[in-house]
């Protein structure tokens, strides 16, 4: 009976041990990619005894390393994320328990931990920050598989028309440079779009130089090589031009859906819909130009070998070889 008695007693009498609590334990911060003026990681201490910063600690820590710290006693601040715009925390905030951080430009992402002690009382306080890329996660992976493949297209296009048509004539060799030119701003706009997270001027530029420059410069490098063959064929040319007519209608739709995409932060989903849907079908009429191309080199290097067969001689040992097809006139 004096044992249960001696255990009641030091449960009523036990030394109380405070714990500085916050607002929420715990807390999400969420940053989409668009540049904001100011980013804030709240904390708030709703219990503090003393109401006065001299008696006060607190520290910032960014996956467990120290980037702001005050101390009351000494009144000092130390920072050292001030490249991110890190505001020290004011006096009297602290003194009211409001010990948030606030940047003027966006911090990077990962886990904020907030410790804040009023003489021998503390608490912490856990902040996690993320990016949640409100178009890029979809949009983005999607248009850079796009442009990669037009990118390879464009390439096979040069050494097709190289290979097979044998031309060295002004049209081919300007269509050729033009060609190259709208490569290297395809890489360039491909390099400048995927770098870095935030919709920032940079990857704005990056979407621009990727989409419109290199869709035009396809487009009249093809006008180019088509002009360039010297082809008398009907069907070629029907061709051709459909898949040229394509690809100004669809240039026209991507630019619109690249120049929408620049105007908002974030993205709408139509302009996004509108520059992936441009995108791709110029790409597809891309391939169908490069498809119509060889089908009458195909058709042309067969007319060719069975010309060769009739015009043989009986007598001749010698096996038929076809030559490639030239479309020299």
């Amino acid at each position: 009976m004096i044992f249960y008695v001696f255990l009641l007693s030091f449960y009523v009498f036990r030394p109380v041990v405070l714990q500085l609590n916050y607002e929420k334990r715990e807390e999400n911060v969420r940053i989409n990619q668009c540049p904001t003026n100011q980013t804030i990681l709240p904390a708030r201490v709703i219990n503090l005894q003393k109401d006065n910063w001299r008696v006060m600690l607190v520290t910032w820590k960014h996956d467990n390393e120290v980037i702001y710290s005050f101390n009351g006693e000494l009144n000092l601040h130390v920072n050292k994320y001030e490249q991110f715009g890190l505001q020290n925390c004011q006096n009297e905030k602290i003194q009211a328990g409001d010990v948030s951080l606030y940047f003027s430009k966006t911090p990077p992402d990962g886990e904020y931990t907030c410790e804040t002690t009023e003489l021998s009382t503390e608490g912490s306080k856990k902040v996690h920050m993320q990016f949640v890329m409100e178009w890029l996660c979809i949009s983005s992976p999607g248009i850079i598989t796009i442009k990669a493949l037009l990118l390879v297209v464009s390439i096979c296009e040069i050494i097709f028309f190289w290979k097979y048509l044998h031309k060295t004539s002004g049209r081919f060799i300007s269509g050729y440079c033009i060609q190259i030119i709208g490569i290297i701003l395809l890489a360039v706009g491909l390099c400048l779009f995927q770098n870095g997270n935030l919709w920032n001027p940079l990857q704005k530029a990056g979407l621009v130089v990727a989409v419109c420059p290199p869709l035009l410069c396809f487009l009249i490098s093809d006008v180019l090589f088509i002009c360039g063959c010297e082809i008398k064929d009907t069907r070629f040319h029907i061709g051709c031009l459909c898949c040229c007519g394509l690809q100004v209608l669809f240039f026209l739709i991507a630019t619109v859906g690249a120049i929408m995409c620049m105007q908002d932060c974030p993205p709408s989903i139509t302009s996004q819909i509108v520059l992936i849907v441009g995108i791709l079908f110029y790409t597809i009429a891309e391939i169908g130009h490069i498809c119509c191309c060889s089908y009458y080199c195909w058709l042309k290097h067969k007319e060719g070998c069975s010309n060769q067969m009739v015009n043989a001689t009986p007598n001749s040992n010698n096996a038929v070889e076809c030559e490639p097809l030239s479309t020299k006139s």
